[in-house]
């Protein structure tokens, strides 16, 4: 798996995620009782740098709030 930490994408994308998260979750939470959810297509993923990146920097922009990390996630595929 790839390395995302230097990729001034991830940097970009961890500042943007660091408000978003702030207020999602209630003050002093440490992280906890909080959601945030995007509903990405697949072109749209791919177009912001692949899910690897996105999960990257959600994680970065976590670490940077000083919350603990624990990734927890699933892609659903639809066919048809």
């Amino acid at each position: 798996m790839a390395s995302y930490a230097k990729d001034p994408r991830c940097n970009v994308m961890a500042e943007a995620l660091v408000p978003l998260l702030r207020r999602a979750c209630p003050e002093d939470a440490g992280g906890y009782g909080g959601s945030y959810q995007v509903n990405l297509e697949d072109e749209e993923a791919v177009g912001l740098g692949g899910v690897e990146l996105i999960r990257a920097a959600m994680r970065k922009a976590a670490r940077q709030l000083g919350w603990k990390v624990t990734t927890i996630g699933w892609i659903a595929a639809s066919l048809g």
